[in-house]
């Protein structure tokens, strides 16, 4: 497991090497991690994937909803519950 940065800045991080599209100004919880960031579902698995992997959590035991991940709102939740599990 990496410490590199608080979870708001692991998950920046994340998000901005997946997104295709850039936003005006900077990234907050409401923006839509398809339609405003351009990523596809595909990106949105490995993301889950490689926070479960910062984290020493396997994703698919984790119970992780990824049909409930729209937002970067989502995203920061899913990753403050996998930093929980995998207590780091």
């Amino acid at each position: 497991m990496s410490d590199n940065g608080t979870l708001d800045e692991r998950v920046t991080r994340l998000v901005t090497e997946y997104a295709q599209a850039r936003p005006d100004g900077p990234l907050h919880a409401k923006l839509t991690l398809r339609g405003d960031l351009a990523i596809d579902s595909l990106a949105l698995v490995s993301m889950t994937i490689r926070l479960g992997e910062e984290f020493g959590v396997d994703i698919v035991e984790s119970g992780v909803e990824l049909g409930q991940l729209e937002t970067l709102g989502d995203l920061a939740a899913i990753a403050e519950k996998l930093q929980q599990q995998g207590g780091g």
